[in-house]
């Protein structure tokens, strides 16, 4: 099974605008130490949707301050985060800074969207009614990118 760091390094190879690559290598040199040979089976996936949301974070404020990824701080990928703010509005806030950026929020091509569109999915409660024998135990909630975070802070201590 492949670990969080060798999907972080698979997503890196795809590519796209400079400052986006330069995110990559500042993202993988923060949670490759902490993270070691974590495996993508159980919440792997969804920390490596974390570092992929950092990624996207030292991206869009690297570029939307005209510095170096290595040039964002921490308080800064926390504003961003914007703690108070609903899912909903996180992400409509983010995907405003990524068309600004000039990406198409519909163009599969682009990897920095395609990559988005697969962290920002929101993972939501089924509808319907559910008895006892439905296992939530092994079910996702949320856009990868926030619980993904939360758990690489929290779970891993990992800041920048």
């Amino acid at each position: 099974m492949a670990t969080v760091v060798e999907q972080l390094r698979k997503w890196q190879a795809e590519g796209g605008p400079d400052l986006w690559v330069r995110a990559w290598e500042r993202t993988v040199r923060v949670v490759e130490g902490p993270l070691g040979g974590y495996d993508l089976m159980l919440d792997g996936v969804v920390i490596a949707e974390g570092a992929a949301g950092l990624n996207t974070a030292l991206y869009l404020l690297a570029a939307e301050r005209g510095v170096a990824p290595e040039a964002v701080t921490g308080e800064q990928v926390e504003e961003l985060y914007a703690v108070g703010a609903t899912t909903e509005e996180r992400r409509v806030a983010w995907e405003n800074r990524l068309t600004a950026l000039g990406h198409q929020l519909t163009d599969a091509g682009d990897p920095v969207v395609r990559l988005w569109r697969e962290i920002a999915e929101d993972h939501r409660t089924p509808e319907g009614s559910y008895d006892d024998t439905f296992d939530f135990s092994m079910t996702r909630w949320g856009p990868g990118y926030t619980v993904g975070m939360h758990k690489l802070r929290k779970q891993f201590s990992i800041t920048i």
